[in-house]
């Protein structure tokens, strides 16, 4: 049996739910990513020939390789379960499974697996997601992707976003939060005046971002959907998603845990944007430019809390745009793209660990397709493009999608 834990999605999946210009469409990606699965479709038959599983659909089945597939109602118990598609055609998946050669009966479904988390707490386009397993990760996640009353609806689209360290209600935010100004306990999550929100996940702005840095909020974005994926385990996933029409601009967000002193601590990155709606807009995160000392996290090496200062990302060749056109490192082209770890400092430098599943590219890697898949033995990555900032350069991260026999 092939290892399941690291799944992926994408805009692309039958029946995903889309990023739009429109308020509350980030909330039904993450829903979809984290807790339900997405996509059910029948499958016409499911045979077992020399330990390899082919389920054939009646018609296009959008999945891809290297995603996992949640079979059900299959009278046979051994297909019911989760599974990695290692072959695809158009309308069949292939995965290994242990079994002898069999024709597998029922009215069997098959949909894309969620990375298992539950939603905690829920309101009306707002949401607080958490780990299932609490001993990998014990934070939560607040999602808000709902109107603020000092925000005008046709503005630039995000959702705020936060890591909290307790929660027994969706607008609770009495424990430790990430990030957090004891001045202004509720900066992130209510707007003010001409401000609203501080840590956000952008995915509808005006299509001048891709070329110029000035823009800002209250631009009104162009209606479409924004292209989308998420990779992820059980404790920790990243999203790197659209926000424009017709120009390019992919944005990488992230929210997870790294493992230190045997203890999971959280990390968080967004586009850190506390000034007004009227001034020029913040998009870059410290996965598309480790330059920027933005992460939000939850405490440091020693322990104490860090929720009030911003941690960093350091890739193992230094400040790189991961893939760049820039980047001056370069390879003899038989050996491929050279990738590197992307670890986690605290606002101390104390480097901690390394991020799960995203490596840095230090070599050029902008000729490469958008979401193209590469394998090695017992290994796959996709390159994922992204612009380091508004008006930035173009590059490339890319993520582990499978990892195992």
């Amino acid at each position: 049996m092939s290892n399941t834990d690291i799944k992926w999605f994408s805009f692309g999946n039958t029946n995903a739910p889309q990023l739009s210009n429109s308020w509350g469409c980030m909330i039904d990606v993450l829903d979809a990513c984290l807790v339900t699965g997405m996509g059910s479709q029948l499958v016409s038959t499911l045979v077992v020939k020399d330990g390899v599983a082919t389920a054939t659909f009646g018609t296009s089945h959008n999945l891809q390789q290297f995603q996992v597939v949640e079979i059900s109602n299959a009278d046979q118990q051994i297909f019911n379960g989760e599974h990695k598609v290692l072959g695809v055609t158009s309308n069949t998946i292939e995965f290994v499974i242990n079994s002898p050669d069999t024709i597998a009966t029922g009215t069997i479904s098959c949909k894309l697996a969620s990375l298992g988390w539950t939603k905690a707490f829920s309101g009306t386009q707002k949401a607080v997601y958490s780990a299932k397993d609490r001993t990998a990760n014990p934070y939560f996640l607040r999602v808000d992707n709902s109107l603020d009353p000092v925000y005008n609806t046709e503005y630039a689209k995000y959702a705020k976003v936060g890591i909290l360290d307790s929660c027994t209600g969706i607008d609770d935010l009495t424990g430790n939060q990430a990030p957090f100004d004891p001045t202004k306990p509720s900066r992130n999550w209510k707007g003010e005046g001409n401000s609203n929100g501080w840590f956000k996940w952008r995915y509808a702005t005006i299509a001048d971002a891709a070329y110029t840095t000035y823009v800002s909020e209250y631009q009104f974005p162009q209606n479409g959907n924004r292209p989308w994926v998420l990779i992820g385990t059980k404790d920790s996933f990243y999203l790197i998603n659209g926000l424009t029409i017709g120009q390019t601009f992919e944005a990488p967000y992230c929210f997870g845990v790294i493992q230190h002193k045997g203890l999971a601590k959280p990390f968080l990155c967004a586009s850190n944007h506390i000034a007004t709606f009227n001034d020029y807009m913040v998009i870059g995160t410290p996965l598309s430019n480790t330059g920027r000392t933005e992460v939000a996290a939850m405490t440091g090496y020693s322990g104490a809390l860090i929720n009030t200062r911003y941690s960093r990302l350091i890739s193992g060749f230094g400040n790189v745009i991961s893939g760049a056109t820039a980047n001056s490192i370069k390879s003899d082209p038989t050996e491929g793209y050279i990738l590197s770890p992307i670890y986690f400092a605290d606002p101390d430098g104390y480097i901690m660990d390394a991020l799960p599943l995203v490596q840095a590219c230090v070599n050029d890697a902008t000729a490469t397709a958008n979401y193209a898949i590469f394998s090695e033995p017992n290994k796959a990555y996709i390159g994922c493009r992204m612009r380091s900032d508004t008006g930035g350069v173009l590059g490339m991260l890319f993520f582990t999608i499978y990892d195992g026999e």
